[in-house]
C-alpha cells in the first residue's frame, strides 16, 4: 500500500477534520442537551462521508482500501438523511418539522438509519461504480443504481432542511433566540443547499462531464460542506458560548497573519529567485528577513480586518456581561417555552448563572421578562 499526495483530496479531508472537530465541541460544550447530541451526530456523519466520497480515497493506491472509505461514506451518507431529520425537528421551530417530532417518529428515524447502513455494507455494489483512475488520483468512482436515489434524495432532503430553517425564521418572534438560531441555521443551509443540494440532484446530468464533473463534486463540494460544518457550529454554539465571537475574531485574525506569512513567503522567494541568482539557503535567508520587517505591518492590517469585520465583538467587561446574560436568556428562553421550569431545568439554570458569575438578582429580573 502506498500514499499518494494529491491536491484533490486535501478539501474533503479538511472536511472531516472540520466536521469531527465541530461535533467534539458541540458534545463537550452541553452533553446532555438533545440539541447538542443530534448535531455532532449530524457533523459525525458529514464528515465521514465527505471523506469517504470527496477526501481520503484520492491518497491511497490499494482499491481494497479505496472501496472501504467508499462504503463507509455511503452508509453514512444513507443514515444520514434519516438523522438529519431528526436534527431539525429539535433544532427549528416549524410546522414542518412537527411530525418528525413524536416518540414514535424519533424510534422509525434511528431504526431506519441503522437498517440501511447495514444494507450499503451488505451490497455495496449496488450503490457505486467499479474503480477508475481519473488521472490526477489513483482511483476514483461514480454512483450509480441505488446510490444515485440516495445522492438524489439526500438533495431534497437538504433543500427541505432550508426551507424549514426560513420557515422558522419567519414564523418565531423577533430578537427571540428560536429566530436567531433559525437564521443561522437557514445561512449554514442556504450555503450548503445552493451549492450541495441541487447538485446531487443534478448529479446524473453533471457528473459526467469531463473533468468540470470531476472538479464539482469532489474538492469544489468539499470545500462547501467545510464552510457549512462551521457556520452550522457557529449558530448552535452561538448560544451556548458567552465568549465564542471572541474566539472566532481571534481565529481569523491569527489566520488572517498566517496566511499573508505564507502567501508573502512564496511571492518573495519567487521574486527573488528570478531576479537574483543566489541559493536556496541564502535565498530562504533573505526570504525569513523580509517577512520578519513586514510582520508588524501584516499584524496591524490583521487587527484592523477583524476589527471592521466584528467592530461589535470588543474584548470589554460590558460586552462579556451582555453576552452572558444573552446566553443565559437563550437557555431560559429555552426552559420556558412550554410555560413551566420543571426541576431538572431550574437545576440546570442555576448551574448556568453560577458558570456565568450572574447574580440571582439579575437571573430573576430576566426571568421576570418572560413571566410578564
Amino acid at each position: 500500500m502506498n500514499i499518494v499526495w494529491t491536491w484533490w483530496g486535501v478539501p474533503g479531508t479538511f472536511g472531516l477534520i472540520a466536521a469531527w472537530c465541530c461535533a467534539i465541541v458541540a458534545l463537550r460544550t452541553a452533553p446532555k442537551r438533545a440539541l447538542n447530541r443530534r448535531l455532532s451526530l449530524i457533523l459525525l456523519l458529514e464528515g465521514t462521508f465527505v471523506a469517504g466520497h470527496m477526501g481520503l480515497l484520492f491518497f491511497f493506491d490499494n482499491q481494497a482500501i479505496v472501496s472501504a472509505l467508499i462504503t463507509i461514506g455511503m452508509a453514512a451518507r444513507f443514515a444520514l438523511l434519516f438523522q438529519y431529520l431528526a436534527f431539525l425537528a429539535i433544532a427549528l421551530d416549524t410546522p414542518l418539522v412537527a411530525p418528525f417530532r413524536t416518540s414514535v417518529a424519533k424510534n422509525v428515524l434511528n431504526a431506519a438509519s441503522v437498517v440501511v447502513a447495514i444494507f450499503v455494507f451488505a451490497k455495496p455494489e449496488l450503490y457505486f461504480s467499479e474503480l477508475y483512475n481519473p488521472g490526477w488520483a489513483p482511483w476514483n468512482f461514480q454512483f450509480v443504481g441505488m446510490g444515485l436515489w440516495v445522492v438524489q434524495l439526500q438533495g431534497a432532503v437538504y433543500i427541505f432542511g432550508l426551507v424549514a430553517a426560513l420557515s422558522a425564521f419567519f414564523g418565531t418572534d423577533k430578537g427571540s433566540v428560536a429566530r436567531n438560531r433559525a437564521m443561522w441555521f437557514a445561512i449554514a443551509f442556504g450555503f450548503r443547499d445552493i451549492f450541495a443540494g441541487f447538485l446531487q440532484i443534478l448529479y446524473p446530468i453533471l457528473r459526467p462531464v469531463p473533468f468540470w464533473g470531476e472538479f464539482i463534486y469532489n474538492p469544489a463540494q468539499a470545500i462547501a460542506f467545510s464552510v457549512y460544518f462551521l457556520l452550522l457550529a457557529y449558530g448552535v454554539l452561538r448560544w451556548q458560548l458567552f465568549d465564542i465571537d471572541l474566539k472566532v475574531k481571534f481565529v481569523l485574525r491569527q489566520s488572517t497573519v498566517v496566511a499573508m506569512i505564507a502567501g508573502g513567503f512564496i511571492v518573495t522567494s519567487e521574486t527573488l529567485e528570478s531576479m537574483v541568482p543566489v541559493s536556496g539557503t541564502i535565498l530562504s535567508i533573505a526570504v525569513a528577513v523580509v517577512i520578519l520587517i513586514l510582520l508588524r505591518p501584516m499584524h496591524r492590517f490583521a487587527i484592523g480586518m477583524t476589527d471592521r469585520l466584528m467592530s461589535s465583538v470588543q474584548d470589554t467587561p460590558e460586552y462579556l456581561d451582555a453576552r452572558k446574560n444573552a446566553v443565559y436568556r437563550a437557555a431560559l428562553e429555552g426552559a420556558v417555552e412550554d410555560g413551566v421550569v420543571t426541576a431538572t431545568e431550574r437545576r440546570i439554570l442555576d448551574r448556568l448563572r453560577e458558570e456565568l458569575g450572574i447574580t440571582p438578582d439579575d437571573a430573576a429580573a430576566l426571568e421576570n421578562e418572560f413571566s410578564q
